[in-house]
């Protein structure tokens, strides 16, 4: 963005491009630390919940969306129900089926994977903010 202003005698001119470039450059390093920060805290079985990071503004947005069906209920660490259970023929239980409005039923969810679990983009912050406030600075302020 170019800005000229004329005030008195003196005419002043500003060229923003170059801060305007390494801004949109810093939120892009910060939107794919912040997701590989996040990685190792992110509930795992087979993979989906990590795999299903999208940018809903793009790679320069400011927005990161873990998109799978389960990605509330895993970051709130609530079960949420009624489940009512899928049986077979022979009355074992197969699946499970829930409604479309679901509630928090009060229980914790249960997580496998030792170091992951809810909240993982808080618990990525506490641990790694002042690093990324440190990258975005020096990505920011480059020449």
């Amino acid at each position: 963005m170019r800005i000229r202003q004329h005030i008195g005698n003196v005419d002043i001119q500003l060229n923003t491009d170059r801060i305007d470039r390494n801004i949109r450059e810093a939120q892009k390093l910060l939107n794919m630390q912040v997701v590989a920060d996040c990685d190792p805290l992110i509930p795992f079985r087979q993979g989906a919940l990590r795999n299903s990071v999208i940018y809903p503004d793009g790679i320069y947005g400011g927005e990161i969306e873990y998109n799978a069906p389960y990605a509330h209920y895993m970051y709130e660490g609530k079960v949420y129900g009624p489940n009512i259970p899928i049986r077979d023929a022979e009355g074992n239980i197969t699946g499970w089926y829930s409604p479309p409005n679901k509630r928090p039923t009060g229980r914790s969810l249960t997580y496998h994977t030792s170091g992951t679990g809810d909240h993982w983009f808080s618990k990525a912050k506490e641990m790694h903010k002042d690093e990324w406030v440190d990258l975005v600075k020096r990505t920011a302020g480059k020449e």
